[in-house]
C-alpha cells in the first residue's frame, strides 16, 4: 500500500512534526469555533427571519437582524482561520491531501466560487436587514452553499485516507470530474461537524443578547430561541458523534482507546457535550441578565468539545495512513529555529493584536439597532 503515496519531498520540514501538530489543533479548534458560529447563527436567523415575516412579529425580525448584521464579520473569522490548518495539512500530509484534491479537482475548485458566493449572499441579507426587508432566501442560499463546501471537505478528508481507490479514480477519469466510491465514514463524519455546528454556534448566538442596545423582549427571544436549538442538535449530536466513532474501522476504533494520548479525549468529548447540553437548558429556563461567570459557563464547554472532536479526527487521520504506510512522525526535519521563532513570534504578536481590536470593538460605544 505504501507505494500508492507519492514519493517523499525532498526538502525536509523546518520544524519539528510535534510544534505543526500543536499549531494545526489550535488554528483548526479555532476555525471550527466560528464555523459553528456562523452554521448555527445563519440557521436561527433565517427561521427568524421567515417566522417574522409570515406572523409579522417585529420581536423575530429584530432578533434575525441583529444576528444576519453580525455573520459577515464571523465569516472574515472562519475564511482567515481556516488557511492555517489547511497550510499545516499540506506540509504534513501532503502526499495524501494533494492526491485526493487532484482526483476531485473539479469540486475542490468550485470551493472558491461557493465560498465566494455565500459571501456575497451573507452581505446581501445583512443590507436587507438594515432596511427591514424579507432577506431569508438569500440566508438559505449561503447555507446551502456553506453545507456544500462541508461537503467537498469531508469528502477530500476521507479521500486522503483511502489510497486503495486512487488508481481506480485516476483511471476512470483524469479530469478530477469523479467522486470516490462510497464510504460508510463520510456521511456520519460530515454530520458530526454540521449538526454540532448548529448546536455550538446556537450557544455561541445566545451571547448576542449581551448587547445592552437590545430590549428585554429580543434578548429573551434570542436566548430561548439559541437555547432550543442547542437542546436539539445537541441531543442529536451524541448520537451521531457515537455513529461516527463506530463508523470507523475495528482498528481506528482500537487504536483510538489505546493511544495515551487520544484515549482521554474519547472521554472529555461526551463530558463537555453534556455540559454544552446543561447550558442550551440554562439558557431556556435563565432568567434576564448575563454575568461573566454564565458566558463563561456556557461558551467554554462547547469550545472544549470542538477542540476534543479536532483531536480525535487528527487520531483517525494518523492512525489509518499508518496502516495503510504513512507515518507523518517519520517525515524527515532539519529545524531551523530562527526562522520557527520568528514565526511564533510573529503568531503571538498577531494574536495579542486581535485581542486588542476585540477589545476596542466591546468598548464602543453601541449604536441602537431596528430590523423590523
Amino acid at each position: 500500500m505504501a507505494n500508492l503515496f507519492p514519493r517523499v519531498d525532498p526538502i525536509p520540514l523546518p520544524a519539528p512534526v510535534w510544534l505543526f501538530k500543536a499549531l494545526h489543533h489550535l488554528t483548526l479548534s479555532l476555525h471550527f469555533t466560528f464555523l459553528a458560529m456562523l452554521v448555527g447563527g445563519l440557521f436561527l436567523c433565517v427561521l427568524w427571519n421567515l417566522y417574522g415575516h409570515a406572523t409579522r412579529n417585529k420581536t423575530a425580525l429584530e432578533a434575525s437582524g441583529v444576528v444576519a448584521n453580525r455573520l459577515p464579520i464571523i465569516t472574515t473569522y472562519v475564511i482567515n482561520l481556516g488557511i492555517p490548518p489547511l497550510l499545516f495539512v499540506q506540509v504534513l500530509y501532503g502526499r495524501a491531501i494533494y492526491t485526493s484534491t487532484i482526483l476531485i479537482g473539479l469540486y475542490w475548485i468550485s470551493v472558491i466560487f461557493a465560498v465566494m458566493a455565500a459571501y456575497f449572499s451573507l452581505y446581501r441579507m445583512a443590507h436587507l436587514a438594515e432596511k427591514g426587508k424579507s432577506w431569508w432566501p438569500w440566508g438559505l442560499a449561503a447555507l446551502v452553499l456553506i453545507a456544500y463546501v462541508g461537503r467537498v471537505y469531508s469528502t477530500a478528508s476521507t479521500l486522503m485516507l483511502k489510497p486503495e481507490v486512487w488508481p481506480a479514480m485516476y483511471d476512470a477519469s483524469v479530469s478530477g470530474t469523479h467522486l470516490p466510491p462510497p464510504d460508510p465514514t463520510l456521511l456520519p463524519r460530515l454530520l458530526t461537524v454540521l449538526v454540532g455546528s448548529l448546536g455550538f454556534g446556537a450557544l455561541g448566538t445566545a451571547l448576542y443578547s449581551s448587547k445592552s442596545t437590545l430590549s428585554d423582549e429580543v434578548k429573551a427571544f434570542i436566548r430561548k430561541g439559541a437555547g432550543l436549538l442547542g437542546l436539539a442538535a445537541l441531543f442529536a449530536e451524541s448520537f451521531i458523534g457515537y455513529w461516527a466513532f463506530q463508523s470507523q474501522p475495528d482498528f481506528v476504533r482500537q487504536g483510538l482507546s489505546s493511544s495515551a494520548f487520544c484515549q482521554p479525549f474519547l472521554y472529555l468529548w461526551p463530558a463537555c457535550l453534556g455540559l454544552s447540553l446543561l447550558g442550551a437548558l440554562w439558557l431556556v429556563l435563565s432568567p434576564k441578565g448575563w454575568s461573566w461567570a454564565k458566558i463563561l459557563a456556557v461558551s467554554l464547554p462547547p469550545f472544549l468539545t470542538i477542540a476534543s472532536f479536532e483531536i480525535l479526527r487528527d487520531g483517525v487521520r494518523d492512525i489509518t495512513l499508518l496502516r495503510a504506510g504513512f507515518d507523518v512522525w517519520q517525515s524527515p526535519v532539519n529545524t531551523n529555529w530562527l526562522v520557527v521563532g520568528l514565526f511564533l513570534g510573529l503568531f503571538v504578536i498577531g494574536a495579542a493584536f486581535l485581542v486588542w481590536v476585540l477589545t476596542v470593538v466591546r468598548r464602543a460605544k453601541p449604536s441602537e439597532e431596528h430590523y423590523a
